[in-house]
């Protein structure tokens, strides 16, 4: 008997959290991160008694940032890769540093939880206790993404975490005929209903927008995630050879070094480092006011113009009728670049940015091309269907659980495997399961 429970990220994205139990009491949590929104933002409490480990897919917040609340009281094993570890530090030491809100936990909790960090190679099994064996896969989402199964019980459940089976130009895609044969399946949804623009034909439309603003005298700046997405578009402009200048700011510019200490973790090593090499690195205040009048590409986070060093270069570009704003990333609702993509307009949050509170608000208004161009690092509903289709199940059950999508995502993912004899669910938050 495996008994497994939804601790967040059901019909929502963010707070990702799944425990599983074994026959004898023995747990261990995949995932343990945080939301944005005011309330609730760790994933809903629960019995640590016994847990045995922790396992991380990835580095993104939304599935690692409540981690270091655990080590607060514990002293177990997690389990990750070294590039995983080490953008997850510098993630999560800028989210305590600069978030308003007050998470119940610190640097030290963060010191804590970072000390107890196992590294597990792809492929690699490694027994957890006498019920729970643990292995990871690659996930194709970002640098050092994998996917775990679990053998509990003599039960193997597959979580995905966030996966991409599509290709693109900083890892490898995720392929489920990898994996052995499954008993469970807990599967994101994030693009259970949408379909991906191909991405050699997207890549062409970014790049002729691109350079039809350059060659009008304009700038563009594309605000960015700087884990993964930035150096995403990096090799994208560097693949179609951009002899342009370009410039990165914000949290970029650490990971972009950081990822250079890690050449195994990506499809072409010299191909990332060419592009890194090639780029203007922006150090300062002082120096981004001078590249606000540059010519050149701008990349910096916040890919949703929610904070970050990309509001500094806003108020330069966005009254600009030769100029650009493209976001690569998306658009949640009730963010600022959501708003400046659907209304034309650009509005700071609670007066936060110093360069628009004298402003009105009427010279917030896009003058300035904005346009959006969807190089997502989740699969889409094609490429999720045929990763689940590939999968191979040991017996008739095919149980699959549908988490990580908003409630539109995850029920017609489960709505429609259904249809095709999957036993398929999108649990609610707190429920539990037995197989």
């Amino acid at each position: 008997m495996v008994k497994i429970t939804f601790l967040g990220a059901t019909r929502e994205v963010g707070r990702s959290a799944v425990l599983i139990e074994s026959k004898s009491d023995q747990k261990v949590i995949l995932d343990y991160g945080v939301r944005f929104s005011e309330e609730d933002r760790l994933p809903l409490d629960t019995d640590l008694n016994n847990l045995k480990a922790l396992a991380l897919s990835h580095c993104h917040v939304d599935h690692c940032g409540a981690m270091p609340y655990l080590y607060k009281d514990l002293n177990i094993p997690f389990f990750t890769n070294p590039l995983t570890l080490r953008i997850s530090e510098i993630l999560l030491k800028d989210m305590i540093k600069i978030s308003k809100y007050p998470y119940p936990f610190g640097p030290k909790d963060l010191d804590q939880w970072r000390r107890n960090a196992q590294f597990l190679k792809v492929g690699e099994k490694i027994k957890i206790s006498k019920d729970i064996f643990i292995t990871f896969y690659d996930a194709g989402h970002i640098p050092g993404s994998v996917s775990i199964l679990l053998e509990v019980d003599n039960k193997s459940i597959l979580y995905t975490g966030d996966i991409n089976s599509q290709k693109t130009n900083l890892v490898y895609p995720a392929n489920s005929i990898d994996i052995p044969e499954i008993d469970a399946l807990i599967t994101e949804s994030t693009y259970a209903t949408k379909e991906h623009t191909p991405r050699e034909q997207l890549e062409k439309q970014f790049i002729d927008k691109v350079l039809t603003i350059i060659e009008n005298g304009g700038r563009v700046l594309i605000p960015a995630f700087g884990v993964a997405r930035s150096q995403e578009i990096l090799l994208i402009l560097n693949k179609y050879d951009v002899d342009i200048p370009i410039y990165i700011d914000g949290l970029a510019r650490k990971i972009s070094n950081t990822y250079l200490n890690f050449p195994k973790e990506f499809r072409n090593y010299n191909h990332l480092k060419k592009s890194i090499k090639r780029v203007n690195f922006v150090k300062s205040r002082n120096r981004r006011a001078i590249i606000q009048n540059a010519r050149g590409i701008i990349i910096s986070p916040s890919g949703m113009l929610k904070g970050g060093a990309a509001i500094d270069y806003v108020s330069s570009i966005i009254k600009n009728s030769n100029s650009a704003i493209y976001f690569v990333g998306y658009q949640v609702e009730g963010n600022p670049g959501r708003k400046l993509l659907d209304e034309g307009i650009f509005d700071y949050e609670e007066k936060l940015y110093t360069n628009f509170m004298d402003r009105d608000l009427n010279d917030l208004k896009a003058k300035c091309d904005v346009d959006y161009f969807d190089f997502s690092s989740h699969s889409d509903k094609t490429h999720l269907y045929k990763y689940i289709d590939d999968i191979a199940f040991s017996n008739s059950s095919r149980y699959v659980f549908c988490v990580h999508g908003e409630e539109k995502s995850v029920n017609s993912l489960a709505g429609n495997l259904n249809k095709k004899e999957y036993n398929a669910v999108a649990p609610e938050i707190g429920e539990s399961y037995i197989l």
